[in-house]
């Protein structure tokens, strides 16, 4: 009993974390509506971490293959998030234990600032993707004319992010590893979302009574006057980049090797 008991409260926490968090929501919610899995599909997520956005489109059909480096995330992943159209292994975000041309869809969430070599993991997208696959990415901008050099040097530290992203600059990168750009959307993108942004870090400094008030106030209302404020903010810059785009052919470059690993059947 007191087995269970832990687990649910494990499950709990995690549920505050993601749910509960106004940037990370207003970064996946987006991004899971644009993902549209089909029952069938194959998806693939890089840097799965604790497996929460796995678990939610498994529910809808599809099978998820997620890996990520952190094991005590993938511990919790395991614990609270495997089911049979779910699939949780450690491996390294520049070189995938899996056989090429596999997946439909490869999806990576609040990752590829973190990366130390992004070019090379698209490469690994580009090689386990099937002709016509598509990648679908969350990206850090923080391209707003209102964001400093010197917030996005705090940025930098506190969330250890190597590079920032913009549609051009990223359509360049995409092009040059096989891939075209289809879609893209910045999120947080508005001078009101900036306040609510810095409100939410302010949290982290609080008692947790008015802090948790405070979030559910953020992810619930705080996001739909967000929703109701971008719908009269250009689409030019923002907090963070979605982006959608598919595989060409032919391969930009030689590919690697198949790995040994299969996904989840």
């Amino acid at each position: 009993m007191s087995g269970l008991l832990d687990r649910a409260r494990g499950l709990f926490a995690l549920r505050l974390r993601k749910d509960f968090n106004f940037r990370r929501a207003q970064e996946t919610v987006p991004a899971l509506r644009w993902l549209k899995p089909r029952k069938g599909e194959l998806i693939l997520d890089i840097g799965c971490g604790e497996g929460t956005y796995d678990y939610r489109v498994a529910l809808r059909g599809a099978r998820v293959f997620g890996f990520d480096l952190d094991r005590n995330q993938l511990r919790r992943a395991q614990t609270h998030h495997k089911t049979p159209f779910t699939s949780f292994v450690c491996a390294h975000a520049d070189a995938f234990p899996l056989r090429s041309g596999q997946f439909d869809t490869v999806m990576s969430l609040c990752v590829f600032e973190h990366l130390p070599d992004d070019r090379q993991t698209l490469r690994e997208m580009w090689r386990v993707l099937r002709p016509g696959g598509r990648i679908l990415l969350t990206l850090d901008s923080l391209s707003l004319e209102e964001i400093g050099e010197s917030w996005r040097d705090t940025h930098r530290k506190r969330h250890s992010v190597l590079q920032f992203y913009t549609h051009p600059s990223v359509g360049s990168l995409l092009e040059s590893c096989g891939f075209r750009l289809i879609r893209h959307r910045y999120l947080l993108r508005s001078r009101l979302d900036l306040a609510l942004i810095r409100l939410s870090y302010a949290t982290e400094r609080m008692h947790a009574v008015p802090a948790a008030v405070i979030r559910l106030g953020l992810v619930s209302a705080g996001r739909a006057v967000s929703a109701v404020f971008n719908l009269f903010t250009g689409n030019q810059r923002g907090w963070t980049l979605l982006i959608e785009a598919d595989r060409m052919t032919p391969e930009p470059s030689p590919g690697l090797g198949p790995g040994p690993a299969n996904p989840p059947s």
